[in-house]
């Protein structure tokens, strides 16, 4: 019976991952569901690339410079602190659900399967998803250290050891951490802003170490062999786990049989909890009625509160549709902070060309605000359920206006305000009619990425999903919105530098407001025509 519960939960996670079945009203497969099969492979193995490149890049310079001074075994303990973080953070949220609020729970129970065998299997997910997020790190982490420290069996032998520990002390905080995320969802109305905090808070404090590590990489070198000596002599024990990178033999057995028993532990408290967090239902709050005076609202504004209830409970849609939003927000603030002193050394280096600073300015502009997809998915996340809009005595296109307006009505003010920003801070020599353009390019960039992504969400629908992340991260129309909004900045702002100087900036920038202008009355005329048509035959 275990074998059979982990080849189905083998099995949900490929289908979920991979095959994408957009079945028309008969039933069959419909032609457009094959490319976002694709597309959602090529967009997790380019990820998984980027990543690994860019875990790569770091591990290669880390290494160079702590082995140069015999620290190696600083480099496996920082390299491995990197990958607990992030295999922890990335796989915590997945846990809860996948192992206390998975929605088979109650049917695996009510049948005579013995309770040690369900939580493996999710455990085994579990530890699946631990692997992918820490290895991330620690293997090129473990293959440079194998290039650039030299090649030995013992090294071989205890980077694939570290690699195992890494992933099983993810698995065991993972557990932990979900359980906590477990009991308190519990006991909230409404976790999915609790997720989207914790998750702000995290990228906050990354990018935060980050930037002052890129402040100062010299200092922070000499730092490191300070604290080494200090970890070394204080803390023997993470000194013995940085050496099993090395091939240490005493560092293998002794966190070897550290970690198992701690799993150990974390085993009894799961069978000891599994099955009271997994079958609790939420007490419900009793309404006592109050009477109040109720008005009669609008279909328009009924249809935008249905869309706004969708986004604001769901903290996959905030997350990964929202998130630049923050972005176009911090980089108006920042820009208010060390905005002149960058524009001044950006003069400097971009003298040759006038006219370069405002263009970049918008292309920032631009490129924010075309990462925000909130439209994109609208169409799609009303899954099997589209049928109810259909039924109702609306018209299509008041359905997608309200998609709309939820995209626009969240954009608007981060794109106001960084976009006003930079028109202030721009040089003393910029035309008025230049600083005039950034804002008016900016929100016409946002109306036409609003529009685009739902017309490719229209283009491209996927209504047979069983996880709601597989139209808001992992379908086509994501992957060409974004990076569609990427390409057209660059050949904004890049573009410039090469032939801009002979028309000037004011044409330039010219040329693409009457673009998007003409784009957005194009997207909108065909919005209320075959995309209503279209929407309502899906």
């Amino acid at each position: 019976m275990l074998k059979v519960l982990i080849k189905k939960q083998v099995s949900e996670t490929l289908y979920r991952s991979f095959r994408r079945r957009n079945p028309n009203r008969t039933g069959k497969s419909g032609g457009k569901g094959k490319l976002s099969g694709k597309s959602t492979m090529i967009i997790m193995i380019v990820a998984a690339l980027y990543l690994v490149a860019m875990f790569t890049f770091f591990s290669v310079g880390l290494c160079q410079k702590l082995m140069a001074v015999e620290l190696d075994w600083l480099y496996y303990l920082i390299c491995s602190g990197a990958a607990i973080i992030f295999g922890t953070f990335g796989s915590v949220f997945s846990t809860s659900f996948t192992l206390y609020m998975a929605k088979d729970n109650d049917l695996l129970l009510s049948m005579p399967i013995p309770i040690r065998d369900v939580i493996i299997s999710r455990l085994f997910s579990v530890y699946i998803m631990s692997l992918l997020y820490s290895g991330l790190i620690t293997i090129p982490s473990v293959v440079v250290g194998l290039i650039l420290g030299g090649f030995s069996f013992s090294r071989l032998l205890g980077g694939l050891i570290l690699v195992v520990l890494i992933s099983l002390i993810v698995t065991g905080l993972s557990c932990l951490l979900g359980w906590v995320v477990a009991k308190l969802s519990q006991r909230l109305k409404n976790r999915s802003f609790l997720t989207v905090l914790i998750a702000l808070l995290f990228f906050g404090l990354y990018y935060y170490v980050y930037f002052r590590i890129m402040d100062r990489v010299q200092d922070l070198l000499e730092a490191m062999i300070r604290i080494g000596g200090e970890i070394r002599s204080s803390a023997y024990f993470l000194y013995i786990f940085g050496l099993i990178g090395n091939g240490n033999w005493l560092g293998m057995a002794c966190w070897t049989g550290v970690v198992l028993l701690a799993l150990g532990l974390i085993w009894l408290i799961l069978k000891k909890t599994f099955l009271s967090i997994s079958t609790a239902t939420p007490t419900p709050k009793r309404a006592v009625y109050k009477e109040k005076e109720i008005r009669q609202g609008s279909v328009s504004y009924a249809l935008y509160r249905k869309e706004w209830y969708r986004f604001t409970t769901s903290a996959n849609y905030m997350l990964n549709c929202g998130m630049p939003l923050l972005l176009l927000l911090g980089a108006g603030a920042f820009m208010l902070i060390k905005g002149r002193k960058m524009i001044l050394m950006m003069s400097v280096v971009l003298a040759q060309v006038p006219g370069t600073i405002p263009v970049i300015l918008c292309a920032v502009c631009c490129m924010l605000g075309g990462m925000v997809d909130i439209s994109t998915p609208s169409v799609s996340l009303e899954g099997s359920t589209i049928w109810q809009l259909q039924c109702l005595p609306v018209t299509p296109w008041k359905v997608l206006r309200a998609k709309l307006m939820l995209h626009l009505s969240l954009i608007a003010f981060p794109t106001l305000f960084s976009s006003v920003v930079m028109m202030l801070l721009a040089p003393a020599g910029t035309a008025l009619i230049q600083r005039i353009l950034i804002p008016i390019i900016s929100v016409l960039n946002a109306v036409f990425f609003a529009q685009y992504g739902l017309y490719l969400g229209l283009k491209l629908p996927n209504l047979s999903w069983t996880n709601e992340i597989i139209p808001i991260k992992q379908s086509a129309p994501i992957f060409f919105v974004i990076f569609t909004g990427i390409g057209l900045s660059f050949a904004f702002g890049g573009a410039y530098l090469l032939l801009g100087g002979a028309i000037g900036a004011t044409a330039w920038m010219s040329i693409f407001a009457v673009l998007f202008f003409v784009a957005n009355v194009a997207l909108y005329r065909w919005l209320r025509g075959p995309g209503s048509a279209r929407f309502a035959a899906l």
